[in-house]
């Protein structure tokens, strides 16, 4: 066997015979060559017999070679397609998490709405809580004075007066004359004694605007039918006007083509409790009065 260390000199003294195989050459000890093998050599074929030799020993070089690469070509093969098995794995992980993000995603905002929905409602809530005021909050005079403003106008004359004269000397007294909206466009906007035009809200009687658009109240406030005003009356008074609008407002219900039993039995257990409590006050504010029938 020729060692890999050897000398390639070492291939000149071995003899090989064209038939030979390329197997022998692993043998452990060369194969004596015949005589006539011998006798070829010494001849013409000698140089062809070495050609050839080495074209054998090129040939194994290059298959050993290709073998090898064939191997690491395997190899590769085989870790690209490791690598990729491993890459379509983490495809497959970045998209089922990808999918799962969206999910939660979707999950937070219909609970994101739902908990939108109830904090509306829980402020809904709290700006009606806080708007309205609680009849255990309030005093005895202010829940006379609420109750009558539901109901003022079966007591109390109409509020505010539509009637012309009575805001003739009012706009008088500010230099100011009443034209109607068909004649606006056609007179001055100051007469010969230098009286302004001005013109009448019709949904608000007593409520005036002028050329400039400025807004001018002449609507009698000192008798207006408002908390404030209701407040400044005394407890037995506003009890007194109470009794006598809900004994109207029962009186205009029994002329109602709908069936107002339920109403009628509640006013009147209110009507009863107010002429006690009007009695009652009476009889602290001041002296003695007949009870209001």
């Amino acid at each position: 066997m020729v060692d890999d260390d050897a000398p390639l000199t070492e291939l000149k003294t071995m003899q090989f015979d064209d038939d030979m195989p390329l197997a022998s050459l692993a043998t452990s000890t060369p194969q004596k060559p015949s005589k006539a093998a011998t006798a070829k050599g010494k001849g013409k074929g000698g140089a062809k017999g070495k050609a050839k030799v080495k074209a054998a020993a090129k040939r194994s070089a290059k298959e050993s070679s290709s073998s090898s690469s064939s191997s690491s070509g395997s190899d590769s093969d085989s870790s690209d397609g490791g690598e990729g098995e491993e890459k379509s794995k983490k495809v497959k992980a970045n998209d089922q998490a990808k999918r799962m993000q969206l999910l939660k995603k979707k999950r937070k905002e219909a609970m994101g709405d739902v908990a939108d929905q109830d904090e509306d409602a829980d402020e809904d809530k709290e700006d009606d809580a806080n708007n309205v005021v609680k009849k255990r909050d309030r005093t005895t005079k202010q829940q006379a004075v609420s109750d009558l403003l539901c109901r003022w106008w079966y007591v109390l004359p109409d509020w505010p007066p539509n009637n012309k004269d009575f805001y003739a000397p009012r706009l008088e007294e500010r230099k100011l004359r009443q034209v109607t909206i068909q004649e606006w466009e056609w007179v001055d906007d100051k007469d010969s004694k230098g009286f302004a035009k001005v013109y009448q809200l019709s949904q608000f009687p007593g409520v005036f605007r002028d050329s400039h658009g400025q807004m001018i109240d002449l609507r009698p406030q000192e008798d207006c039918p408002c908390y404030a005003n209701f407040m400044k009356k005394d407890l037995s008074e506003l009890y007194d006007l109470l009794a006598k609008a809900y004994a109207a407002q029962l009186q205009e219900l029994e002329t109602s083509r709908y069936n107002e039993d339920k109403l009628k039995k509640e006013l009147t257990v209110a009507l009863n409790r107010v002429k006690d409590k009007g009695y009652q006050a009476s009889q602290l504010s001041g002296p003695k009065r007949s009870r209001t029938v």
